[in-house]
């Protein structure tokens, strides 16, 4: 089939899940990408990665960051016409249409970056089922008849002890105010869609900071280090919303769900 010059023919096989990508984590560097790719599409598709993005690029699909070239590698995001292309396709979100204003601010970004990390270390140790980003998630919730449900970060299923847990991350790279973390509090007391609430943070600063926030939280949460979990995973030691703030292994905390 010919195609006009400057036209460009979309693989629903290969192009398409690159673009779901981009777009549902905001921001991703290359290495990232690739990551995903090999982990959950055909090893073709990771062989071509690098001309497809390339090519998608060039077609104004996405585009890269160039306030983060001192990363060293290009840090892609979605265009209006890369979420029209995908709405043409049936992939629409209502909380990212094409008609936005803004599809990312700066200030997003290190936060999108880190949770593409998370679900990578999540994948490559072999726990993750599913993941939803928070971009699927709003969108979701957008169109639920319930009120009382929280937009995550994450949902992440997860394989533990020969069954599946609904992880709900929460990436806290920066403290919020009282009055913000009172008004989450009431939103977790009454969401029950998730098993387990993981909030990940930058520090120790900001992790003992939401302990205190979140100690009279109705709703099972555990707190730790984003880079401990990445590296540990289910033995990360982890901080409870408990009475006496025990610390216990992930693995530990999820498994008390059942008790």
């Amino acid at each position: 089939m010919r195609y006009y010059k400057g036209y460009i023919s979309l693989s629903e096989a290969c192009d398409v899940p690159v673009l779901l990508h981009v777009r549902n984590a905001r921001a991703i560097h290359f290495d990232q990408l690739s990551d995903l790719i090999s982990h959950e599409m055909e090893a073709t598709l990771s062989r071509s990665l690098r001309w497809r993005v390339a090519r998608l690029e060039k077609a104004g699909l996405i585009s890269r960051l160039e306030m983060y070239r001192h990363l060293g590698k290009p840090v892609f995001e979605i265009t209006h016409h890369g979420l029209e292309c995908l709405e043409a396709r049936g992939h629409y979100l209502l909380s990212l249409p094409s008609n936005t204003e803004q599809i990312l601010h700066p200030s997003q970004v290190p936060h999108a970056l880190e949770l593409v990390n998370i679900r990578i270390a999540l994948a490559k140790g072999g726990l993750l089922r599913s993941w939803k980003s928070e971009l699927e998630i709003t969108s979701r919730n957008l169109v639920a008849e319930s009120s009382a449900t929280k937009d995550f970060d994450a949902i992440a299923e997860i394989e533990f002890d020969g069954s599946s847990r609904r992880l709900a991350i929460e990436y806290e790279r920066n403290p919020k105010a009282a009055n913000r973390y009172r008004a989450i509090r009431d939103v977790l007391d009454k969401d029950k869609t998730e098993d387990t609430v993981l909030y990940l943070t930058s520090n120790d600063d900001i992790l003992y900071l939401l302990a205190v926030e979140m100690r009279s939280c109705r709703r099972q949460i555990g707190f730790a280090l984003s880079e401990s979990f990445r590296r540990s995973l289910l033995d990360t030691r982890t901080l409870t919303n408990t009475e006496d703030s025990e610390v216990v292994l992930l693995r530990d905390l999820l498994a008390a769900k059942d008790v």
